[in-house]
């Protein structure tokens, strides 16, 4: 099954017989295994237009050794293991080390890889960023042990022995309509001016995802959500998130804005909308659309399509 979104449909095989209990260590050294790179948030493309630069065993496992940096398995396909190795030990100016291609951040580039680069590379940042920021036990507070090739961790204390797994925060993310054709868009104080979106907010316990919809619209813009159709979801690895989207429709009602986290919210019209522009040109009014990688994007073009 492939998906139209950006950073999803990821056909890797992704080797869980092998790497369930796995030794890291074991699959860096395997025959045609393969490292894709990451620095400090970055991660390594190369060529035009850019795609994944891959290193092989032998500088992988040099890099490895130099940096103590965290790696592992993503997956395999018929040359051997994928794996990704973070070397942010290493120095490195603005441009970062020099490895035989560009560092860039993933949202930068993402809508210029291939699909299945650009979907790679949002799995390995997602579970690099997790090892990143679990080290320790949520439990007791005990330094962790990495097992599953770099899938899970188990507290070192046995006394304690909790599991920890890669952590995904489910978020729900709308686009709004009523019965008069128009279309509920908002913006945040933090973007850029003229940007312009979908509401958006995380599920919190006890809530089904329609449930989510429906409080996050009502605390957000004072409107209330009658229906919420499942559009489509995206993984977001910025840090650690999946966009679950929706059509949501929304009772009458003229919408009043969060004070603590929306700037502006209002109806707009299908040709309002139309007219918006792009953050390098926007439309009239000054107003511009989020970016093309986005589920936000997604679910405003095909409501403009009808």
């Amino acid at each position: 099954m492939t998906s139209a979104m950006l950073y999803s449909g990821l056909g890797l095989d992704r080797a869980h017989p092998i790497r369930r209990g796995g030794d890291i260590a074991e699959q860096m050294r395997r025959p045609g295994a393969r490292f894709t790179l990451y620095w400090r948030g970055r991660q390594l493309v190369g060529g035009t237009p850019p795609a994944i630069r891959w290193l092989d065993r032998t500088y992988g496992l040099r890099l490895a050794e130099a940096t103590g940096g965290t790696c592992l398995l993503l997956g395999e396909d018929p040359s051997g293991p994928l794996l990704a190795l973070d070397i942010s030990a290493l120095g490195g100016g603005e441009q970062g080390p020099e490895m035989g291609g560009n560092w860039v951040m993933l949202r930068s580039v993402g809508g210029l890889l291939p699909t299945q680069d650009a979907a790679l590379l949002a799995y390995a940042r997602g579970m690099l960023v997790w090892r990143e920021r679990t080290r320790f036990c949520a439990t007791c507070g005990a330094g962790l042990l990495i097992e599953d090739s770099g899938h899970s961790a188990k507290c070192s204390d046995e006394t304690c022995g909790a599991l920890h797994f890669p952590r995904t925060d489910p978020a729900i993310i709308m686009l709004v309509t009523d019965g008069r054709d128009r279309a509920l868009l908002g913006r945040q104080p933090i973007w850029a001016p003229g940007m312009y979106s979908c509401l958006a907010g995380f599920v919190e316990p006890g809530e089904s995802l329609e449930d989510a919809v429906a409080r996050e619209v009502w605390e957000e813009a004072g409107i209330r959500v009658r229906e919420a159709r499942y559009f489509a979801s995206q993984p977001w690895p910025f840090p650690s998130s999946i966009m679950i989207g929706f059509n949501a429709v929304a009772e009458d009602g003229e919408p009043v804005p969060d004070p603590h986290e929306i700037e502006e919210v209002r109806w707009f019209s299908r040709d309002e909308v139309g007219a918006f522009g792009e953050a390098d040109r926007p439309g009239e009014g000054g107003r511009f659309l989020p970016r093309k990688d986005s589920i936000a994007r997604a679910l405003v073009e095909a409501w403009l399509r009808g």
